[in-house]
């Protein structure tokens, strides 16, 4: 598979006292959905800014489509902010109008993209309307529309759903999948895990400006853990239930509410503990190894601290 972005051991610091990104190295496939995960603090909008040539790394080496930084590969580059990049006293038409220009499309084909991009994210029918009147949703949808009017060959998306209703985040993340079957990689930077989960191909986790993992997503699950989880509620707090809980590994303990650590596909330690708990049991839920399991392993960290 040809890679798209390659970054080899980057050294990044706006003061010599404390780097920000650590000798970091992070690689990007042809066509995947590549998730990248991290903490408040980790880096992920530094990397960003590397990525696009904003900031310039003290070491380390940076290529797009196996080329150094160039107009060409920046071309071939798109970037949705986390932060709306609008014009309110634009249409919405006039906005992606404008973005087109700035990636330098002109006549027809200018007009092409700007149309194809409004109506990719089903906002063609309000193109005339000034984005201030528009819902949370339908502003993220426009970003998401300047970004991609280009056609890029790569889209970087910075938590494109933050902010948004359930209907309209099904909607962003449905488009994502489509552009991707279309033929674009997308970089797509998140706080929610389970987005990720949802369409991302690969993944890869930093925290403190390291990158700690990064692979094909089954691949990265399988890797990093080793338990499955289970989650009880039973009929009293958990406490007076100390006696049986001292023959598991006990991850939660919340009033009623617990969290064991069990080896995965163990049949004999789901029986054990049925019958340990037997009645006092109100509810048995089986927790399949997940993302957020690895990035807790990962990071001791929850994503959204």
């Amino acid at each position: 598979m040809q890679t798209v972005f390659a970054g080899e051991n980057i050294q990044f610091s706006y003061n010599k006292k404390k780097p920000v990104l650590k000798q970091l190295t992070l690689s990007v496939g042809d066509r995947q959905i590549y998730g990248l995960l991290g903490p408040n603090g980790a880096g992920k909008s530094t990397l960003t800014r590397v990525m696009l040539g904003l900031d310039k790394p003290q070491s380390g080496k940076i290529q797009w489509f196996n080329e150094y930084l160039n107009a060409s590969t920046n071309k071939r580059v798109g970037y949705v902010p986390q932060d709306l990049a609008l014009i309110y006293d634009l249409s919405a038409y006039e906005n992606v109008l404008f973005f087109g220009k700035l990636y330098g499309l002109k006549g027809e084909r200018l007009k092409k993209q700007v149309r194809f991009a409004l109506e990719f994210v089903g906002l063609w029918e309000e193109r005339k309307q000034k984005p201030k009147k528009f819902s949370g949703g339908m502003k993220r949808r426009l970003n998401i529309a300047c970004g991609i009017v280009h056609n890029p060959d790569v889209i970087i998306l910075d938590e494109p759903t933050v902010g948004v209703d359930p209907q309209s985040r099904n909607r962003i993340l449905d488009a994502i999948i489509e552009l991707n079957q279309l033929g674009t990689t997308v970089i797509y930077i998140s706080h929610y895990m389970e987005e990720v989960e949802k369409i991302c191909s690969h993944v890869g986790i930093m925290d403190d400006g390291q990158l700690l993992c990064q692979g094909k997503l089954d691949d990265v699950i399988q890797e990093y853990t080793d338990q499955a989880i289970i989650r009880l509620e039973l009929q009293q707090k958990s406490t007076a239930y100390a006696k049986q809980l001292e023959d598991y590994v006990v991850l939660l303990s919340d009033g009623n509410r617990v969290e064991l650590g069990v080896p995965k596909n163990d049949i004999n330690t789901l029986s054990q503990i049925r019958e340990s708990f037997g009645e006092d049991m109100k509810s048995f839920q089986y927790v399949t190894p997940n993302l957020e399991q690895v990035f807790f392993r990962l990071t001791r960290k929850n994503l959204r601290d």
